[in-house]
């Protein structure tokens, strides 16, 4: 008798194991969000990812943006309830491709809410976009709430203040104001100031007036957009603002200067045919900067100089673009390069 009361009570405690609360997920109340305030910049895509610290919650967890509404007043705002169509891999890029075509056929066309919460994550994606408030706009909180079996955690007041679009990097205008920065030199003049330019790295370049080195603020980069096409354009000019013909970079790889197609070459420009964003990922590839963040071009020439030395010369530049269409790459000297022998 003593037996099968045993037995009775393990079938009913197996039985009704299933509800117990050792059964149910484990969602710790000292799990949070490491990052509570965004500032992506409107124009391309950014990701925020691991920044949810689970403090060894059970997994998956359930994630999802609740009472969205205006910092400034707290009124209730559909912004975030916006949807943008967004260019999305779904093949590898490698750097390899030989065609618009090939690096066209990787990627599909798929629809977003402009700030994303990825559901089982809790990652945040801003897409590429430009319809939200932007700085100095304060922005936009909103709350997230996370739920698994074991409960539910509501993190309130997470911020969101875009800066508004920045189309190319490096970028001479300030990010919130949108006015060209400026330097103040120390005197007394509180007027005086001197506009910020992009400038490239110079290596072994001379002054064609008195032969000495040139540095790199002699040389103003400018990035000019033309058209809503799909290229970029390099040119230099002179002093003068007359152009140089390209050729004369004569050790430039203009083939594979960068990851464009369909090159055409004038004694005014190169032109490329090319996909956006430049670079396309982060990802190193030969056409990039050592950690793949920005793309890469150096041109470079070589010449006699003085004692029959041969001598080369080069100037280079990281930068990004993010905002379609057709773009100019102007390299204004302000003191022309001599390129021809001595």
């Amino acid at each position: 008798m003593h037996m099968k009361r045993l037995i009775l009570i393990l079938l009913l405690f197996i039985s009704c194991r299933k509800w117990a609360p050792d059964d149910l997920d484990y969602l710790s109340s000292r799990a949070v969000y490491n990052q509570t305030v965004f500032a992506p910049v409107m124009g391309r895509t950014t990701l925020y990812s691991q920044i949810f610290n689970t403090d060894n919650s059970s997994t998956p967890i359930q994630f999802k943006i609740l009472n969205v509404r205006l910092k400034k007043t707290g009124e209730a705002s559909t912004d975030l309830d916006q949807t943008v169509e967004a260019l999305v891999w779904k093949q590898a890029y490698t750097g390899y491709e030989t065609s618009l075509e090939e690096i066209n056929a990787k990627r599909v066309i798929e629809t977003h809410p402009i700030w994303e919460i990825r559901p089982t994550s809790g990652d945040f994606v801003c897409w590429s976009n430009t319809g939200l408030r932007a700085q100095p706009d304060s922005g936009y909180l909103f709350d997230v709430e996370a739920t698994n079996s074991g409960g539910k955690n509501v993190y309130k007041d997470l911020n969101l203040m875009p800066f508004r679009e920045q189309p190319y990097a490096p970028y001479e205008y300030d990010p919130i104001t949108g006015r060209q920065k400026a330097t103040y030199p120390n005197t007394n003049d509180s007027s005086i100031f001197v506009l910020q330019y992009n400038h490239p790295g110079i290596s072994g370049i001379t002054n064609d007036d008195n032969n000495l080195d040139l540095k790199s603020d002699s040389v103003r980069v400018l990035f000019n957009k033309t058209g809503n096409g799909h290229s970029v354009t390099f040119k230099f000019m002179d002093k003068d603002s007359l152009p140089i013909d390209p050729a004369m970079f004569n050790l430039t790889p203009w083939d594979s200067l960068m990851h464009g197609f369909d090159i055409t070459r004038t004694a005014t420009g190169v032109t490329y045919q090319v996909a956006y964003p430049i670079p396309l990922m982060r990802f190193k590839t030969r056409f990039t900067n050592g950690d793949g963040s920005q793309a890469y071009v150096k041109f470079s020439f070589t010449r006699v100089g003085f004692g029959n030395i041969r001598q080369t010369g080069s100037m280079d530049l990281s930068f990004n673009i993010y905002q379609e269409g057709d773009w100019e790459i102007i390299f204004y000297f302000r003191n022309n390069p001599r390129f021809r022998d001595e």
